[in-house]
C-alpha cells in the first residue's frame, strides 16, 4: 500500500502548505516540501499530487480491472491520457514554459501509444472472431497487423519532433520578454516573505 500512502502523504503535506504559499511566507514545512511545489505556479502548487495519482492509475489501478476485460484497461488509460493532455494544455501549471511544452509532448506520445494498443487489440479481436472474412482489413484498411504498428510508429515519429520544435519556439518567445532573472539560475526569483515582513525592496544599482 506504499504507493497510496505516498499519494495521501503528498496530498496532506501540500494541503498544509496552502496558507504559507498563498501568503508567500517561508516556513520550515514549505522549505522541506519545496521539491513538491517549486516547479509549479502558485495556483497549481498541488499539481505534483495529481501527477502522482495519474501515474498510480496508469501503472497500478487499471490492473484491478479483470484481465478478461483488458480492452477496458486500455480505454480507461486512453481517457486518462486524453484528459491529462487537455488539462496541461489549458492550465499550463509549470513555472517554465518549456516544462509545460514537454509535459504536453510526452503525454501526447503516451496517448498515441495507448491508441495504437487499442487499435491493435481491436484488430486482433476481429481477426480471431472472423479468421477468414478479412473484416479487420476492411475496417482498418490494412492487410496485416504490422501495417497498423508501423503506422503508429510513423505517427509518433512525426508528432514528437513537432512537439519539440513547438517547445523550442515557445522558449525563444518567452526569452524575448524582458524580465528580472537570477544570474545563478537564469530563472525569475521567488519573492517569498519571511515572517513579520510585508514588502520587497528592489535596488537596481
Amino acid at each position: 500500500f506504499w504507493p497510496i500512502g505516498s499519494l495521501v502523504l503528498y496530498t496532506l503535506l501540500l494541503a498544509a502548505c496552502y496558507k504559507p504559499l498563498k501568503k508567500k511566507t517561508r516556513t520550515a514545512l514549505t522549505r522541506a516540501t519545496r521539491f513538491l511545489h517549486r516547479e509549479y505556479v502558485l495556483t497549481y502548487y498541488w499539481w505534483e499530487a495529481l501527477e502522482l495519482a495519474r501515474k498510480l492509475v496508469l501503472t497500478g489501478a487499471v490492473l484491478l480491472i479483470p484481465e478478461e476485460r483488458a480492452f477496458v484497461r486500455l480505454v480507461v488509460a486512453t481517457l486518462i491520457c486524453s484528459c491529462y493532455v487537455a488539462l496541461v494544455g489549458a492550465t499550463q501549471p509549470f513555472k517554465r514554459v518549456e516544462d509545460d511544452a514537454l509535459a504536453v509532448a510526452s503525454s501526447l506520445v503516451l496517448l498515441l501509444f495507448f491508441l495504437g494498443a487499442n487499435w491493435t487489440t481491436i484488430y486482433l479481436g476481429i481477426e480471431e472472431r472472423y479468421p477468414n472474412a478479412e473484416a479487420a482489413a476492411a475496417l482498418f484498411g490494412f492487410n496485416n497487423l504490422n501495417a497498423v504498428v508501423d503506422s503508429m510508429i510513423v505517427l509518433v515519429a512525426i508528432v514528437f519532433p513537432i512537439a519539440i520544435a513547438g517547445s523550442i519556439f515557445a522558449v525563444r518567445n518567452v526569452a524575448k520578454v524582458p524580465t528580472i532573472r537570477l544570474v545563478s539560475s537564469n530563472q525569475e526569483p521567488e519573492l517569498t516573505l519571511a515572517l513579520g515582513l510585508t514588502w520587497h525592496l528592489f535596488n537596481s544599482h
